[in-house]
């Protein structure tokens, strides 16, 4: 929402596309979370909202100190619209307290709020790695030099239960060399320094890595059918 169209009315929700598969609506998000979309019946909310920069954007985005409270109603429309086992996912960047080189607390705040006031359970977080994101902020980064440049974002994953219906075999990834080769020459088991006790499995080919919650997801990476 742009800073001179807060005083408007939001449009009213209109049936974007639709096939078998779903339904692309196009409106006011709360409007339709509200009016369209039916309490407990969706699986997956995700979202990247604007962020609580300091800079303002010219979509328009609430101040850092001002996230929490302009947050709320998409936190209980969220909350109103997941199933039971469905899952909520939130990209958010962070932000720099004005006029000095120390980080925001409110993306914390924000996650912290979320478990404690709308009874989200933090099923997992993870972090983006943006390599090319631009050295911001400059005077920090690029001027004074006294900070690194900041490319990470976090992406919460939250639910209702502790419980969201997941299955981590659908986002395997490929071996890496080092683990193919293990596999290869075989494993012995034995107790290792730190004091975990590497059993046989360690040696099982599954086909596939886990992932981490680590990524640098890039839109090169995706199938071609996706760019």
């Amino acid at each position: 929402m742009s800073e001179n169209s807060k005083a408007k009315e939001p449009l009213p929700a209109r049936l974007f596309h639709s096939t078998k598969l779903g339904q692309i609506y196009c409106g006011d998000a709360l409007a339709v979370l509200h009016d369209t979309v039916k309490a407990g019946s969706v699986d997956l909310v995700m979202t990247s909202p604007p962020f609580g920069l300091v800079r303002k954007k010219d979509y328009g985005n609430a101040d850092a100190h001002e996230y929490l409270e302009w947050f709320k109603p998409f936190a209980e429309a969220f909350r109103r619209a997941l199933k039971p086992q469905g899952s909520f996912v939130i990209d958010i960047g962070g932000a720099w307290i004005p006029g000095q080189p120390t980080r925001s607390l409110y993306h914390y705040e924000l996650l912290v709020m979320l478990c404690r006031e709308f009874g989200f359970h933090l099923a997992q977080e993870f972090f983006w790695w943006n390599p090319a994101r631009l050295p911001t902020p400059a005077e920090w980064v690029t001027v004074r030099r006294i900070r690194v440049k900041d490319a990470i974002d976090c992406v919460w994953w939250l639910s209702p239960t502790p419980w969201p219906k997941a299955s981590n075999r659908r986002i395997l990834q490929p071996y890496s060399d080092s683990m193919r080769e293990l596999l290869t020459k075989g494993y012995t088991p034995r107790l290792r320094p730190s004091g975990h006790d590497i059993s046989h499995c360690f040696g099982t080919d599954n086909g596939a890595a886990i992932a981490f919650d680590v990524s640098d997801w890039r839109l090169t990476d995706l199938p071609r059918s996706w760019n």
